[in-house]
């Protein structure tokens, strides 16, 4: 549910959505939804819960802890409108006693993480089974990015429409899932209607198969990886919702405007260029040693293979140290990566390919750190609010040490470490004045933010999905990007955006 939404709008493709799961249940089908940011999922598990018969059950799966609270707290403030009482509603995370588990999933609605819930059903496997409807949120999150598949491929669910994602059933191959998803489907009652959502389900990931390691479809493996597979399963995506419902209308709401900014940097270029150079001929070197499992010659193949090559391969310990050491040039300041280009061989190739002494070529501050105080400046003198993203905490702490010093003082940080997480974002959402949030990767998590004007990316992923969640932060925000000019990172930038408006094009508009 769009946290801004004071009660339940009546919107047409959730009720079809809702209509369509109830359906799927009736004729003994699972069912996956596309659905994205923004759109409410949330809504529908409670659309859900209000049309179901009283004596039938729901639980529904979420990543985190604070996606729990989070839709507790919804069910809570709608409980009257959905004619559900609150001690029908319960929530299962770490921290509670066993015994209270198992009292907890006799509930009517059970909202739980799913390492709670394995570590419930390991020891009591039936708890699960008076349960009619499974939700899983994100769904796209059970699986591994890369996969090495068993010698034998089990058969292809029955009657999967695969139509509006251009999939063929010569494509459906076996993977595994991630933990504890490859535990917890196997607790999953035949009998029960599973619904997987997620807003990003068009994204490829790496499968060996027979020794050899070419892109797969997340859809397809997730498919086969979570749903059982005597069993039809019906997929609704976004561009079923946008023909034939009202999606169209609501979608416009959460239009997200992207845009690169260029910060040049000869010293950064120097460096950037150094290692980008070592990786690509360790690369070559690499698609040479294992042709025959990588017949696909592609660069962004053999990376993101990268996690299938034998752990003991030399050229695979190189790369993965100086792609390391780049990430933290693009990401990190001076005072953090220094360290690492003092490694012997880091030093090696730059003195080696430069010609110079490391205090030659060391940046002595972050210009993607100044680019931004000068955008935050000028936003900020506009009354905006403003979400800076950024990778490592010692960025973080920089980028408000910097702002602080500038007179910035309405400014909060969430990381990994935060206590009180959800007591800063009260604060960051009611402050009346402009204010400034800053938040690293796990800091992040599961929060959205659409109080936010302008969101600043410090620095990206390779990750299509990964990225355009966290650009979907603010919903219908402004996305400015730090990119160092004329380096890697602007091809690396330019690369995604332009997956990502391939993938994703119904509510993001990119320009370069």
């Amino acid at each position: 549910m769009s946290k801004e939404q004071a009660s339940i709008e009546r919107r047409g493709y959730q009720i079809k959505t809702v209509m369509a799961i109830l359906k799927a249940k009736r004729e003994n089908k699972n069912i996956i939804v596309e659905l994205d940011a923004g759109m409410g999922k949330r809504v529908i598990s409670m659309l859900l819960a209000k049309h179901i018969d009283k004596n039938e059950r729901i639980l529904i799966i979420t990543p985190t802890q604070a996606s729990v609270k989070d839709t507790k707290e919804a069910f809570n403030k709608f409980k009257k409108k959905l004619g559900i009482r609150e001690d029908e509603i319960g929530i299962l995370h770490g921290g509670i006693p066993q015994k209270v588990r198992i009292f907890l999933l006799k509930k009517r609605i059970l909202i739980c993480t799913p390492i709670s819930l394995l570590h419930v059903l390991e020891k009591n496997p039936k708890a699960i089974e008076n349960f009619n409807f499974i939700i899983i949120n994100e769904v796209d999150k059970t699986i591994r990015r890369a996969a090495e598949l068993p010698m034998y491929e089990e058969s292809r669910p029955d009657n999967v429409n695969y139509e509006d994602f251009n999939i063929t059933a010569e494509m459906y191959g076996d993977t595994r899932a991630v933990y504890p998803w490859n535990m917890l489907r196997r607790y999953f009652p035949k009998k029960a209607c599973i619904i997987g959502m997620s807003g990003t389900l068009r994204d490829s990931h790496v499968i060996k198969r027979r020794n050899q390691i070419t892109y797969s479809k997340e859809l397809i493996t997730i498919a086969e990886a979570i749903f059982p597979k005597n069993k039809p399963l019906e997929i609704i995506s976004m561009d079923f919702l946008l023909e034939r419902t009202d999606a169209h209308r609501y979608i416009i709401r959460n239009l997200t405007r992207v845009k690169p900014v260029y910060v040049y940097d000869d010293l950064m270029k120097e460096i950037l260029d150094t290692l980008t150079n070592e990786i690509e001929v360790a690369f070559k070197k690499l698609a040479k040693k294992y042709e025959e499992m990588l017949k696909e010659q592609e660069i962004d193949l053999i990376e993101a293979a990268l996690p299938l090559i034998p752990s003991d391969d030399n050229l695979k310990r190189k790369i993965l140290r100086l792609a390391l050491v780049r990430k933290f040039l693009t990401a990190s300041i001076p005072d953090h990566y220094s360290k690492f280009l003092r490694k012997p061989m880091i030093q090696s190739i730059l003195r080696k390919r430069l010609n110079k002494e490391l205090s030659e070529i060391i940046p002595k501050f972050s210009t993607k750190i100044e680019k931004i105080l000068e955008i935050v400046k000028e936003w900020i003198s506009l009354g905006k609010k403003i979400v800076i993203l950024t990778s490592y905490i010692v960025t973080a702490k920089k980028i408000q040490e910097r702002l602080k010093n500038n007179k910035l003082e309405t400014v909060y940080l969430i990381t990994g470490k935060t206590m009180g997480k959800n007591k800063i974002i009260h604060k960051f959402r009611e402050n009346s004045c402009p204010a400034i949030l800053i938040m690293t990767p796990v800091g992040e998590r599961d929060i959205d933010l659409p109080e936010a004007d302008l969101v600043l990316v410090h620095d990206v992923v390779n990750t299509v999905k990964t990225m355009y969640q966290r650009f979907k932060r603010g919903r219908r925000s402004f996305v400015l990007i730090l990119v160092y000019k004329d380096t890697f990172e602007e091809i690396k930038v330019k690369k995604l955006l332009d997956r990502m408006q391939k993938l994703y094009p119904w509510s993001i508009s990119i320009e370069i």
